[in-house]
């Protein structure tokens, strides 16, 4: 059982900074197009996905993990919601060029290689569509061994500060890069209440999660000081995609 595992089986909804209530603040600061056709990517328990199809979007959402994505789909029939979900891998979306208006991510694109990640958000958006991703951030000195040992633990294999995130957008194709919010540090945030969280109660009597919880709580120990985040928002680029790579 690696960390993404874990989550899944504890149903986390909001495995990032600033948990759900960050997240409802800021698409409630938006203003994105009514009816907008939006890809969540990494949707996780679905709890996101919900909220963006309660508030009229057109919503599909992907995510690789199998178990992550019975527990949205479940989600959603309670809810009463038609949302689209889709297994598949952020590095080959299974979507035609320009479809979506808006591709929505929180805490993804750090466990991915974030050129071939990047290109694909660029593809599938529409010229002119928004880009919003909530993602960890390099805010101190970063070692080779900080570095093996956050990918070693929770897949992270890309740290960078805002300002190379900013220059990496831009180098696949985004313009019109924002900083929506930051900060140098992880920060708390509270345990909200989830009433469709599907939670694996024997989890808290396995002696493997209890150590991957010690090694959790190391890691941020030491580490943590070193580690921000950042919401950034673009916008994919009117320019045609081939004049591009010329």
């Amino acid at each position: 059982m690696d960390y993404h595992d874990l989550l899944a089986r504890l149903g986390e909804g909001s495995a990032h900074p600033g948990g759900f209530t960050a997240t409802m603040q800021l698409l409630d600061t938006l203003s994105l197009p009514a009816h907008s056709k939006v890809l969540e990517v990494g949707c996780g328990t679905g709890r996101t996905a919900c909220y963006l199809a309660r508030n009229g979007y057109r919503v599909t959402a992907v995510d690789l993990n199998r178990q992550m994505l019975e527990k949205a789909v479940r989600r959603a029939r309670r809810e009463r919601l038609d949302i689209r979900f889709i297994q598949a891998d952020v590095k080959s979306l299974p979507f035609p060029d320009h479809y979506f208006d808006v591709v929505f991510v929180e805490s993804v694109t750090i466990f991915t290689q974030w050129r071939s990640t990047l290109t694909e958000y660029k593809r599938v958006l529409k010229p002119g569509g928004i880009f919003i991703d909530r993602e960890m951030v390099l805010s101190g000195r970063k070692t080779e061994v900080m570095s093996r040992r956050l990918k070693q633990f929770y897949g992270i294999r890309t740290l960078a500060t805002m300002t190379t995130w900013k220059k990496r957008l831009r180098h696949c194709g985004f313009t019109e890069v924002l900083i929506k919010e930051q900060s140098r540090s992880m920060g708390k945030w509270g345990v909200d209440h989830d009433p469709h969280r599907e939670m694996d109660m024997s989890l808290f009597e396995d002696e493997q999660v209890q150590r991957m919880g010690r090694t959790n709580d190391r890691l941020l120990a030491r580490y943590g000081k070193r580690l921000g985040y950042a919401v950034f928002e673009a916008k994919s680029s009117m320019v045609n995609d081939n004049k591009q790579k010329e």
